[in-house]
Formats: structure tokens, C-alpha cells, sequence
């Protein structure tokens, strides 16, 4: 992979910044305890950096392939339904969830069979 201008610039002004770090940390009485201070913040930046962009990469993949799974909330649906039929009193109120249940469960599973997510939605490794 060929270095782009801006990617030796960049590398220019890291090495600047890391030689004037060190040069300001040599004067200091407690270089070690500073030096391993730098560390621990320049580790924390990355990990946030690598956290923000997995937050990123999911947000695209969820609204590639939907975010939302009819069947997983039908199912429990159905069983409050059918916990509410059982009950006697409640059975118009529990009829009538049953049957959104049905509706979400059928959907899932047409939408399951019919709709194919897009190729490029398939998890890549990151490099």
C-alpha cells in the first residue's frame, strides 16, 4: 500500500509531537510517573477511537438489514394473548393481541423468506 502526502504529514507531526513530549518530560523530576501517564491517555484515545467506529459500523449494518425482528416480538406477544385468553375475563383484550402476535409472527416470516439482505451487509473483518 502506497503513503499518500497526507498520511507522511501526519506521520511527520506525530514524531514532532512525540520528540517534543520528549523533551519536555527529560526536564521534569517525575518523567516516569508523567511518561506513564502519557501512555495510559494516547492507549484510552485509541480504544474510544476504535469504540466510536465500531458504533459507526453497526449503526450502517443495522439500517442495511432492518432493526427491527417481527417474530422475536410477536412470539412473546402470542404468549401474553394466550395468557389473557386463559384467564376468561380477559379474553377480547387477549383475542386481540393474539392476533397482532399472528400478524407480526406471519410478516417475520414472509419477510424471512422473500426479502434477502443486500450483499454488501455481510460482516467484514476489520483490518
Amino acid at each position: 500500500m502506497a503513503d499518500t502526502p497526507k498520511s507522511d504529514a501526519d506521520e511527520r507531526q506525530v514524531e514532532e509531537l512525540a520528540g517534543e513530549l520528549a523533551r519536555r518530560l527529560r526536564g521534569m523530576n517525575s518523567r516516569q510517573e508523567l511518561t506513564d501517564y502519557a501512555v495510559a491517555m494516547l492507549r484510552e484515545s485509541a480504544e474510544e477511537a476504535n469504540q466510536e467506529q465500531q458504533a459507526r459500523e453497526s449503526v450502517q449494518r443495522a439500517s442495511k438489514v432492518g432493526n427491527i425482528n417481527t417474530i422475536a416480538f410477536g412470539l412473546p406477544l402470542g404468549v401474553i394473548g394466550l395468557v389473557l385468553c386463559a384467564t376468561g375475563i380477559l379474553a377480547g383484550p387477549g383475542m386481540i393481541i393474539l392476533g397482532a402476535a399472528a400478524v407480526m409472527v406471519a410478516y417475520g416470516m414472509v419477510t424471512a423468506m422473500f426479502i434477502r439482505p443486500r450483499k454488501g451487509s455481510v460482516d467484514k473483518p476489520v483490518d
